[in-house]
């Protein structure tokens, strides 16, 4: 979202002014801002919308413009004051083309404030802005287009009332254009609620991808380790595939039960933390159901819990690796085992110490 504003008495100015003032045109960054493409466009009209210099002016910051911020798919220009919204969209290059969601950075950009003097619409115009950010940060590809351009509608639709009312226009006029167009905002976040909760599904599942193939690598690098330290022909080497197998399971365990959970109602993330946070948390998921699935390995193998273990070797594998899977199934059921491995251990700290005293 890229809503610029400016003061009215400076705009004006401006507008009078275009071919004395080029420096006022590009600003401190060099470039072209939306007022300035909105005064070039008040002027061209101006003067006619024909050839000549307002329309070269014109064409010049039209083509400044849409080089920054993209092609202007939808643009709604007045012709009383310059003033105007308009939906950018351009195309990812790149690196950022392959790996996100969508292929397009979508814009909307508004300078309206000095035309709509009301407070009710110029309220309602904040509200489009504060959502359409919200939606550009969280929303990707078909649904963000959809819920942008929904904004884009309310946002021409008030600007429209404003300038065909030539500031003739009562109270109860006023109240009920905002009354309907707010009934429209109300629409556009009840879709945006529900295209949100499915986007943050998606970016936790990607996370989650993300989160597997790197704890993929670590398990690789730590065998690789003991391989070059020479633990792999340990006596000890008989539970390393057993350690690594518990490794692997608690991940798939934690995979397997968000994904279950993704189809029920049961799994909520917000999904306005942002997606890159997101994702982040996704990546956590199968680090943290490896480790649940070492540490019930260490625990069983302790007889903490005594828990009679299998006298075959290849059934103990088994059964180690169905123990592993449970605990990143299910952190609950794995707590439960663990709370009762901290009373054991507390139990049997608290006779020792009776007996020394």
């Amino acid at each position: 979202m890229a809503t610029t504003t400016a003061a009215p008495a400076a705009l004006e100015q401006a507008t009078d002014g275009q071919a004395r003032d080029e420096s006022w045109m590009t600003g401190q960054s060099g470039g072209v801002s939306f007022p300035d493409l909105v005064r070039a466009h008040y002027a061209w009209e101006r003067a006619g919308g024909g050839e000549g210099e307002a329309a070269k002016h014109w064409r010049a910051c039209l083509d400044a413009f849409q080089a920054q911020e993209g092609e202007i798919r939808y643009a709604y220009w007045t012709t009383q004051r310059p003033s105007a919204v308009a939906l950018t969209m351009k195309p990812k290059r790149g690196l950022a083309a392959f790996l996100e969601d969508d292929y397009e950075v979508i814009r909307l950009h508004r300078a309206t404030d000095w035309v709509a003097p009301e407070r009710a619409i110029a309220d309602l115009m904040h509200h489009c802005d504060t959502l359409a950010i919200r939606v550009s940060e969280v929303l990707r590809g078909t649904t963000e287009r959809i819920a942008m351009q929904w904004i884009y509608s309310v946002q021409s639709h008030l600007l429209g009332f404003v300038e065909r009312s030539r500031g003739r226009v009562d109270t109860q006029e006023i109240a009920a254009v905002v009354a309907a167009q707010q009934k429209e905002l109300l629409q556009i976040e009840a879709y945006y609620d529900r295209a949100g909760e499915k986007a943050a599904r998606i970016v936790y599942f990607w996370g989650m991808m993300m989160g597997a193939l790197i704890d993929g690598l670590l398990a690789a690098l730590l065998l690789g380790g003991l391989w070059l330290t020479g633990w792999t022909s340990h006596s000890h080497a008989t539970g390393m595939e057993t350690f690594f197998i518990c490794y692997v399971a608690g991940g798939l365990g934690a995979i397997v039960s968000v994904l279950m959970r993704m189809t029920s109602t049961k799994f909520n993330v917000d999904y306005e933390v942002g997606r890159t946070t997101i994702r982040r948390l996704g990546s956590f998921r199968p680090f943290i159901g490896a480790v649940f699935g070492i540490a019930l390995y260490f625990l069983i193998s302790s007889n903490l819990l005594r828990i009679k273990l299998p006298t075959v070797h290849s059934r103990e594998f088994y059964f180690f690796a169905t123990f592993a899977f449970l605990a990143g199934f299910n952190e609950r059921w794995a707590n439960v085992l663990f709370g009762k491995a901290e009373q054991t251990l507390g139990a049997q700290f608290s006779s020792s110490a009776t007996k020394e005293e």
